[in-house]
């Protein structure tokens, strides 16, 4: 009976410590904030330090929101665990969903990054990144992008444009953005295999931890299937990037990146640009070989923090922000900041007045008051300009909400 019991209690200690090493390994990575929230920002209002500006609440209570697009003169946005898109008209919200993709089976955690992630819109075209669940089959998912057409305050013509892996539950990625040429890109995540297709020559190509051209050719809408796969590719070297945008005065891409512990970054993205990773953490110091993809080149980043704050959305303004007009502003998921940083002349870094900053590396002891924007936004996901000069900011909390903000 003594044995019995011996066994019985080694097995409970036994999935009890398995759980908090579980724990442990999840809530190092933005992920884990990600679907569960944070208790950052929880009990306070979101604050801006410039006065001359005015925060307002468009919607609150809305389900696990990731990202957002503007259309005509409506909203759309996503609830990543229910799968539905969104409308809001007026500051409205409307009560029928537009669509409504199956993401997961009911009551099953098992995709903790994965479901509705990332839209963006350019005219009437609207594209839809989802993990996508195929049939009751629980391991028959997909991540797939979509076009639709806007007509008639309805998405209509769904057009698959690419399949992707999603056989991990973190690290899909999923952000959308439209360049001034109307090409689309979509971050994908390296699922978790750390290197996908760069660093290593005997590498496996897998359509992870990339900047994808989306729809570059419909007749391999998996690129790995494609005898090229590395035309699909616009950049590489990409852990999981929650945060692309373009200039609209340069064209130039960039996207905000994630790491894994240390160096979560924010990336100029050139065609055939090898972010790195796993071999580059942050500001390279050494000469490491990226041999796989030859015609990928490194650079490091434009900014990078050394410990984690889970950057996520990242947007521009224009002149209607006046002194800001020149500069980026990009979400956090961990400490719910809303950050500005100031353009050079070409628009292509940052500068700084702080000397704590002009390494363009923020440490633990470096101070980070001229780039704090906002505070008390919970978990960030998605940051958004509109053409009325409003600054859109989702919260990703048990209570989410839309914020505009913009100057009084």
């Amino acid at each position: 009976m003594n044995m019995k019991r011996e066994i019985i209690i080694g097995i409970i200690l036994g999935i009890f410590i398995l759980s908090l090493i579980t724990i442990f390994l999840l809530s190092s990575d933005p992920a884990f904030r990600y679907y569960f929230g944070t208790s950052t920002g929880l009990k306070d209002k979101p604050v801006l330090i410039d006065k001359n500006f005015v925060i307002k609440e468009v919607i609150v209570g809305i389900q696990s929101s990731t990202a957002l697009t503007f259309i005509e003169n409506d909203i759309l946005f996503l609830e990543k665990e229910t799968g539905k898109i969104r409308l809001i008209q007026d500051d409205v919200l409307v009560e029928e969903p537009l669509w409504d993709f199956q993401v997961k089976q009911e009551g099953c955690n098992c995709y903790t990054e994965s479901g509705l992630l990332g839209i963006t819109s350019v005219d009437s075209d609207v594209y839809v990144f989802v993990t996508e669940e195929l049939n009751s089959d629980e391991s028959n998912v997909e991540n797939r992008i979509y076009k639709f057409t806007w007509k008639d305050n309805k998405l209509q013509n769904p057009l698959l444009l690419n399949i992707l892996p999603a056989d991990t539950m973190l690290h899909h990625g999923g952000t959308l953005v439209v360049d001034l040429d109307g090409n689309v890109f979509a971050s994908v995540g390296d699922q978790m295999l750390e290197t996908s297709i760069q660093n290593y020559d005997n590498d496996i190509i897998a359509d992870a931890g990339i900047i994808l051209r989306v729809g570059y050719d419909q007749n391999f809408k998996s690129p790995s299937a494609s005898p090229n796969p590395l035309d699909h590719y616009y950049a590489i070297g990409i852990r999981n990037s929650f945060g692309l945008a373009v200039d609209p005065k340069t064209g130039y891409l960039w996207d905000t990146e994630n790491g894994p512990k240390v160096y979560d970054e924010i990336n100029l993205v050139d065609n055939k640009f090898n972010s790195g990773w796993a071999k580059i953490l942050g500001p390279s110091t050494d000469t490491v070989s990226l041999n796989y993809a030859t015609d990928f080149s490194y650079s490091d980043p434009e900014f990078s923090w050394e410990f984690t704050v889970a950057p996520t959305g990242i947007s521009f303004v224009d002149e209607k922000w006046d002194k800001y007009q020149n500069s980026i502003f990009v979400g956090d998921c961990k400490g719910g900041n809303l950050y500005r940083f100031e353009l050079n002349d070409s628009r292509d870094g940052f500068i700084f007045e702080s000397p704590d900053l002009q390494d363009l590396v923020l440490n633990e002891l470096d101070n980070d008051e001229e780039i704090i924007f906002g505070k008390n936004f919970g978990c960030i996901t998605d940051v958004e300009y509109s053409s009325d000069g409003h600054l859109y900011v989702i919260s990703y909390l048990n209570n989410g909400a839309i914020y505009k903000i913009y100057p009084k």
